[in-house]
């Protein structure tokens, strides 16, 4: 059997800053890891922290490292269209799993496109990026010859704004990530006083994440649950001014009630999961929703924006609440805290949706979207 190298190119995965979109790809790497193509050799195209934050995956494919480091997205773009392109020249495919892909670019291509959010909700991203990415999208799809999105919202976007052809976008679901054995329950609770019902937001504190509306709900939800905690991990966004802010503000202490932990370890957040009672995901904008599927995985119940690919990812098995509805948001919590029959049918029903979102299938399916690449030449 004739076998076919396939690069993946990550010079845009900046560990720590890209959110869902690092935890997916990483999905997608080690179930192609475990799945073994006979036909594909894999080689991986990445920045110096990368290497350094993924040891185990540079140990399984072929890695190149690029001197470029992560700091200049300018400096990146520059790479992938002179280093890359160099090195990539002589590869049969090659994956742009970013959702752009280099001015130069002698091998022929697929494309991820995890979402189409900065065209979409333009109030999310820089004016520059916007202007960059409202060309530079369209380009990388027409020069694509497959296109993978994580649901079928952010397909529907791709064919209706760009007008792609239909059978040139695939939807190739996210997996649920492997995290490390997670840090003890006694350790997290004693740490940061975990003293009652947890619910869980981990989200770097972008606008569109909506702390906002869920702080404000909390608040309205200690009337009844004095004994709750809302616990906030996630890396400093745009919005973690106004977040603080909120919080510090409420004359009730509403900080008492509220951890805001930061950035935590992959065990930690592994750990709040087995310790929550609610997850909770007030996100305007996802283009899959890693989170709500994660927590579904672990066996909480969720509650979640009704907006976007949230209502796909939980299928039904989950609490959907109209985005920024405050009273709404409250009144969802409340129910679920209140009520141990129903946050176990959800669990039950949450189990049984997460366990078709395996990295096998999903690493069979991107093997699959290489192939249809490959023989579309």
């Amino acid at each position: 059997m004739s076998r076919s190298t396939v690069g993946i190119n990550l010079l845009w995965l900046v560990p720590g800053e890209v959110g869902g979109s690092e935890q997916s790809t990483l999905a997608t790497l080690r179930g192609l890891i475990d799945l073994r193509p006979d036909d594909l050799d894999l080689r991986l195209f990445v920045l110096p922290a990368f290497a350094a934050a993924h040891p185990d995956l540079v140990a399984a494919i072929q890695t190149e490292v690029s001197s470029v480091t992560g700091g200049s997205r300018v400096r990146r773009i520059v790479d992938e269209s002179t280093w890359l392109a160099r090195r990539s020249a002589a590869l049969d495919l090659v994956h742009h799993a970013g959702g752009t892909v280099p001015a130069r670019r002698p091998a022929p291509c697929v494309l991820t496109i995890h979402d189409l959010q900065p065209l979409e909700a333009s109030a999310t991203h820089s004016a520059i990026k916007r202007a960059y990415l409202a060309r530079a999208v369209p380009v990388a799809v027409r020069a694509a010859r497959r296109v993978a999105v994580p649901s079928a919202f952010v397909r529907g976007t791709v064919l209706d704004r760009l007008g792609t052809p239909t059978d040139k976008v695939v939807v190739i679901p996210h997996a649920v990530p492997v995290r490390p054995s997670p840090t003890p329950a006694a350790t997290l609770v004693a740490r940061h006083a975990l003293t009652g019902p947890v619910v869980l937001y981990a989200a770097v504190t972008y606008p569109h994440k909506d702390h906002r509306t869920l702080v404000q709900a909390f608040a309205q939800l200690r009337a009844t649950r004095p004994d709750a905690v809302l616990v906030l991990p996630g890396g400093e966004g745009e919005a973690e001014g106004e977040l603080r802010r909120l919080i510090d503000a409420d004359l009730d202490g509403l900080g008492r009630s509220v951890r805001r932990l930061g950035r935590v370890s992959e065990a930690d957040l592994a750990g709040l999961l087995d310790l929550a009672t609610v997850v909770a995901v007030p996100s305007r904008y996802e283009g899959f929703g890693l989170p709500a599927l994660e927590a579904m995985a672990a066996g909480v119940p969720v509650v979640a924006a009704d907006v976007a690919a949230l209502p796909e990812v939980l299928g039904g098995a989950g609490v959907l609440v109209p985005p920024g509805d405050v009273a709404g948001w409250a009144a969802a919590l409340e129910r679920l805290l209140a009520d141990p029959d129903e946050r176990s049918r959800l669990v039950r029903v949450g189990s049984e949706r997460a366990a078709g979102h395996t990295a096998a299938a999903n690493a069979g399916a991107f093997a699959d979207l290489y192939r249809a690449a490959l023989a579309a030449g």
